[in-house]
């Protein structure tokens, strides 16, 4: 029985000496952060991910690596001595872009066999003003009848008031009912005439408590049946 268990001891033994030398010497705080910023508000939104050399050896960060050219990644030192912490600062730069954004952070170290760390940072810009849905379609020869978008703002900046003018202009009726002042408005659309196609933009203004001025668009097609909405 003795002989029998011995090969199988020693397998397992070899095992657990090959888990040791895949596991990592960093421990990572977090690898994900999640934050909020408004669009426009800020030109640089700033995150760090710690971490800490719980290994009994040094270990060289040989890369950290942004997913998009809009997202830095810094370190204060490449190499960390056993028990030693540091952090990934990481720099978002949002620009323009809006909704959900995810960038992710590929980091390398010298160890062998290592799998690299994919660090998560992710960013929602939120709008001032949010059209939903934005494209309206109408089939040609249809009744013209109405359809709606729904317009939301943001509690911290409420709306005072809401304009829209069609694109080219003459090409479709609007009206605003007010749902819940400063916050929700319906805007019901529809086009002057189903006779043919059409591809008209609706400017939606919104002039804001705290003076500024935002817009957004919402979008009317009429095509002929069995062409989809934004076919051109």
């Amino acid at each position: 029985m003795y002989l029998k268990a011995r090969p199988i001891a020693l397998f397992a033994l070899s095992l657990c000496f090959l888990a040791r030398l895949d596991a990592s010497s960093l421990a990572w705080g977090k690898d994900k952060i999640s934050t909020e910023v408004i669009e426009g508000e800020q030109t640089e939104v700033k995150a760090a991910f710690p971490f800490k050399n719980a290994g009994d050896h040094p270990v060289t960060i040989t890369g950290a690596q942004p997913s998009c050219g809009c997202t830095t990644a810094a370190l204060d030192k490449k190499t960390y001595a056993p028990g030693e912490s540091g952090q990934i600062a990481v720099v978002f730069h949002p620009a323009d872009r809006t909704g959900m954004q995810e960038k992710y952070i590929t980091v390398t170290t010298d160890e062998p066999n290592q799998t690299p760390v994919r660090l998560l940072f992710e960013i929602n810009i939120k709008q001032f003003l949010t059209v939903e849905p934005r494209l309206l379609a109408w089939k040609v020869g249809d009744k013209p009848s109405e359809q709606m978008v729904v317009l939301s703002g943001l509690p911290a900046y409420p709306i005072a008031e809401v304009a829209a003018q069609d694109q080219p202009a003459g090409t479709c009726v609007t009206r605003i009912e007010v749902v819940e002042k400063g916050q929700k408005y319906n805007v019901y659309m529809k086009p002057t005439s189903t006779a043919g196609r059409l591809n008209s933009v609706v400017i939606i203004k919104a002039k804001l408590a705290n003076d500024k001025e935002k817009k957004t668009e919402a979008y009317i097609f009429v095509n002929p049946p069995g062409m989809s909405q934004t076919d051109d």
